[in-house]
């Protein structure tokens, strides 16, 4: 299953640029984005079991940014995935 992934390009040290720029237009990709919304020691914790199991680097989420709840923030993580 988690072969289904591919892996974004790893993200420079500007994330917003990370977020906005779209790759090259590839009929054979479709852009996917996971998001993790919680406690930052949450998401944090999902994060890092999410990468022990393989699935992402800890280092291919976004900042975390806040949702506009206290106490809560999000992590968003953009894969792609063959369109067949």
């Amino acid at each position: 299953m988690l072969q289904a992934f591919l892996a974004s390009p790893v993200p420079t040290a500007d994330i917003q640029t990370t977020l906005t720029t779209e790759p090259t237009a590839d009929p054979t990709r479709e852009k996917v984005k996971l998001l993790v919304v919680g406690s930052s020691y949450a998401v944090e914790r999902v994060i890092h079991e999410l990468y022990r199991v393989g699935f992402a680097e800890v280092r291919e989420w976004s900042k975390p940014l806040p949702t506009g709840t206290y106490g809560e923030v999000m992590r968003i993580l953009t894969r792609y995935v063959l369109v067949e």
